[in-house]
């Protein structure tokens, strides 16, 4: 290659390639009928808290902590791999060549979540304050500024401490993203100015720092490692990835549940699937995160509708996903040493994820236990939603 910038060039179509393949799995059918429920009853529960929303909301002190954590925590994406260290060490004065496309990619890629609460916010903000131009225009273009001094902050001192000591710097462009938010949603735009402008002045003083610095391969090349392989656990949930092995530990205070499976041959899939599940990482927690949101959107949701689609879409989506994953993973299973038939292991997965679902519709529906009629009929929708996915998924 002719330079640093065309090794960019290839590494970003690699990846952007790869992530797309991962996505296709990702963004099924299944997930976005979860997504269409999941918003649709937000969005209308939303739109009905905003017809009685209070006057004296503190919509600025709720977005200036939201919009502060989502600008501070930047992290750079490289694409650096291991042996980065060793061959672009003869180029590391001509780096900047290779971060330089880095750090605007870093950029682009950190915007959607910012991009999204701002939209969600207007129509609370219209309500308490109303809406002008300056909100409109001039908000989210300083709102792009404050994440781009951000990325290049959190770069310059990653670079400069190699990644130590990164919360103090964090908490400090925390404070100053919120209280510039803070001002700015208040309509106080002189003083919104000063966090602003005091971001700027710690972005050259870091950069500055960070000018002389050697770069700290090790520590970015272990930071964008990091960030790969969140994406790939995220994406082992719909599929095999051969990035990663999940990680299996001992849950030592779970095993009475075995002592609940009854002896005998006709049991044996039975006790391995569940086994696998309480030992193998990805599909234990895949079942507490799932279940723990349908618990949390429950309590939020303030209508009845809403309640039951979004506890019904949460219930779908753990069936599925935890039948994909015990029916589809690659690794060497204990029942493969045994003379059970595949039918066996088939009936006994079904088995076990219904179990699991009676708990997440016993747990679901306990969060709204003050409403008897509505627990009873999230009870009821959790448990015909996951035995219909799983009659259908076994087809």
């Amino acid at each position: 290659m002719k330079s640093l910038h065309d090794v960019w060039t290839v590494r970003m179509r690699q990846y952007a390639l790869e992530v797309q393949n991962y996505m296709k799995y990702i963004f099924t059918g299944h997930l976005a009928v979860v997504l269409l429920f999941a918003i649709g009853a937000a969005g209308y529960a939303y739109s009905g808290w905003l017809t009685d929303i209070p006057e004296n909301f503190p919509a600025a002190l709720l977005l200036a902590p939201v919009f502060g954590l989502l600008l501070a925590v930047s992290p750079p994406s490289t694409l650096l791999k291991e042996a980065d260290s060793v061959y672009f060490l003869p180029l590391e004065s001509r780096l900047d060549v290779f971060l330089k496309p880095a750090l605007r990619w870093t950029f682009m890629s950190q915007l959607y979540l910012p991009v999204i609460i701002y939209i969600v916010s207007l129509p609370m903000i219209n309500a308490l304050y109303g809406v002008d131009s300056a909100y409109l225009i001039g908000f989210p273009v300083l709102l792009l500024l404050m994440k781009w001094f951000n990325v290049k902050s959190e770069f310059a001192f990653r670079k400069w401490q190699a990644g130590q000591g990164l919360w103090r710097d964090r908490l400090g462009r925390f404070l100053l993203a919120a209280l510039f938010v803070y001002f700015y949603v208040e309509g106080q735009v002189a003083f919104a100015a000063l966090p602003l402008f005091a971001m700027i002045l710690y972005m050259r003083r870091l950069l500055n720092k960070a000018e002389d610095q050697p770069f700290p391969f090790d520590h970015f090349i272990a930071l964008e490692q990091g960030r790969l392989l969140r994406f790939y656990r995220f994406a082992n949930y719909f599929t095999d990835v051969p990035h990663i092995k999940g990680k299996v530990r001992r849950r030592g205070w779970l095993d009475p549940i075995y002592r609940l499976i009854g002896k005998g041959k006709k049991n044996a899939h039975l006790y391995l699937v569940a086994r696998t599940f309480i030992r193998f990482d990805d599909l234990f927690y895949l079942w507490v995160r799932l279940t723990l949101i349908a618990m949390i959107g429950v309590w939020f949701v303030s209508f009845a509708i809403g309640v039951w689609i979004f506890a019904a879409a949460l219930a779908f989506a753990t069936a599925i996903q935890l039948r994909q994953g015990m029916n589809g993973t690659s690794y060497f299973r204990m029942d493969e040493l045994f003379p059970l038939s595949k039918y066996d292991r088939s009936r006994a997965v079904r088995q076990l994820i219904f179990t699991l679902q009676v708990i997440q519709a016993v747990l679901v529906a306990l969060v709204a236990v003050g409403d008897p009629l509505t627990a009873l009929i999230i009870f009821a929708a959790v448990l015909a939603v996951s035995s219909v996915t799983l009659q259908v998924a076994g087809k």
